[in-house]
């Protein structure tokens, strides 16, 4: 029986989480996929579940609103439950794909932008290392360079998609490690070329904007900050707010860690920059009194919402929601 099967069977016994004075859950997403779209990373959901995450919510009288909304309600001591949606990194597909969902719905939400990123129009370092696993001729990889005692087998996208899951681990690291494992991987593959960047451009990020969408930061590169000084990370949170504000023209309220990492400079840089909030991949409710610079945000991922058939539940949707499931999850790091 997998964890599905499962999460589906206790999702059964689960009764619905009341407001108790004021509730807001914060929801993670990154990508919205075309419906049949297999990458050899999926890093996000399928436009169909959710669309049927947004039929749940409204269902429910929760369309979702933004981060900074929710936490307005919140402040003002309203009683209820609300659900914010965010999307970190700043995909393309987030405007393609997500905004007329939205629309549709008549929903809003957070979209946090890797800005430096956006403005060199380089791709994040899982979409390099994804890119070389899919075009190399290779049939293994050596796994010292990388950390591991075993090389890794490239016969079939299975054995592909496990060798990067194996890989990830190694890409924890500064950023300088991260540029050197990723020209080390492109020598012994012998794929030297980088992906098409997929993040939206700034011109796309303008239809968020005027849509009525919340624009956050997500730093300028997506380094995982505890790994570097305090003055790096300042850069990184400072930089990338500075530069959405010349560019959108909105100046933004609210930060996502990268990958959820963050340690006391981190906090530290948010709060010097100005932010009124930070939010963190570490699972839970947002009430009154959590701290607003590492606010927690649970993930919806196209797993968490299918039940046993592949089909969406929303019994199963509704428990991931109330965090049934919090105490297995804890802090899901993800780019």
């Amino acid at each position: 029986m997998n964890g599905r099967t499962v999460r589906w069977l206790m999702s059964l016994t689960h009764r619905p989480v009341g407001a108790g004075g004021g509730r807001l859950v914060v929801i993670r997403h990154h990508r919205v996929y075309a419906d049949g779209a297999i990458p050899l990373y999926r890093l996000g959901v399928a436009a169909s579940t959710l669309a049927a995450q947004l039929e749940m919510l409204r269902g429910l009288d929760r369309a979702p609103v933004t981060v900074a909304e929710g936490l307005e309600r919140l402040a003002e001591g309203r009683s209820g439950t609300w659900v914010a949606l965010s999307f970190d990194d700043g995909y393309a597909d987030g405007v393609r794909r997500a905004l007329p969902l939205l629309a549709a719905a008549e929903a809003r939400a957070t979209f946090f932008l890797t800005a430096g990123l956006i403005e060199e129009r380089r791709p994040p370092w899982w979409d390099v290392l994804a890119h070389r696993l899919e075009r190399t001729r290779a049939g293994r990889l050596p796994g010292q360079p990388f950390g591991l005692r075993r090389d890794l087998p490239l016969d079939g996208a299975p054995n592909r998609a496990r060798a990067l899951g194996a890989l990830l681990p190694a890409f924890r690291a500064p950023p300088g490690r991260q540029r050197a494992l990723l020209e080390t991987l492109g020598e012994l593959l012998e794929v030297g070329s980088d992906p098409a960047c997929e993040l939206a451009t700034w011109a796309e990020a303008e239809a968020l904007r005027d849509a009525g969408m919340e624009v956050g930061a997500h730093t300028l590169t997506h380094p995982f900050l505890s790994l570097l000084g305090p003055e790096a990370q300042r850069r990184e949170v400072e930089g990338s707010i500075t530069l959405i504000e010349r560019r959108l023209g909105v100046r933004p309220r609210g930060l996502a860690y990268p990958a959820g990492d963050h340690d006391d400079d981190s906090v530290a840089a948010a709060g010097s920059a100005g932010l009124a909030y930070a939010v963190t991949t570490r699972a839970g409710d947002v009430r009154p009194g959590t701290f607003r610079l590492a606010l927690p945000r649970r993930g919806l991922s196209d797993g968490a919402c299918l039940g046993p058939g592949g089909r969406f539940s929303r019994r199963l949707a509704r428990a991931e929601l109330d965090g049934a499931f919090d105490g297995v999850r804890g802090v899901a790091v993800t780019p």
